[in-house]
């Protein structure tokens, strides 16, 4: 699984996820995983999503019932099993790195405080680009957040 994320601390010492991306690929051209972060206004998403790439374009994004790219209502599940099962991994590794219990009482992504020390510090945002790709600017941008990798 790869995985892409920035945190912002915050003034009462939280790290809020802006985005964290983890994605694995299903096929030639088709990738599928799970995207998280902020979304403006004190909202945050977590959403799974299956992609499909031409040249490391993003030319098909599903997200919920939508495919985000051509405006088209959709039936996610039938991305296929492995892309669904993908789905679930990207979801348990961004839970891996943001509290899951603060998610289900407050609805905001937070980093969970043990992992701080893992993440590079650049002005008030930690980052994790352990892996990067052009299209992950693509899957946060039109899943709604509010930032993105400059890659």
């Amino acid at each position: 699984m790869k995985i892409n994320g920035a945190w912002e601390e915050t003034q009462d010492d939280k790290f809020i996820c802006r985005w964290c991306v983890a994605w694995d690929a299903v096929g030639p051209d088709k990738i599928a995983g799970a995207v998280a972060g902020y979304a403006g206004g004190g909202g945050f998403v977590v959403e799974r999503f299956f992609a499909t790439l031409k040249k490391d374009a993003v030319v098909s994004l599903w997200i919920d019932y939508t495919d985000r790219i051509t405006g088209k209502e959709i039936d996610f599940d039938r991305c296929g099993k492995k892309a669904l099962e993908v789905c679930e991994s990207g979801l348990d590794e961004i839970w891996n790195w943001n509290d899951n219990d603060i998610w289900s009482d407050t609805d905001e992504v937070v980093l969970q405080e043990v992992k701080v020390p893992e993440l590079s510090k650049k002005k008030e945002m930690r980052h994790l680009a352990r892996d990067s790709a052009s299209f992950v600017r693509t899957v946060c941008e039109k899943a709604g957040l509010t930032a993105a990798p400059k890659d």
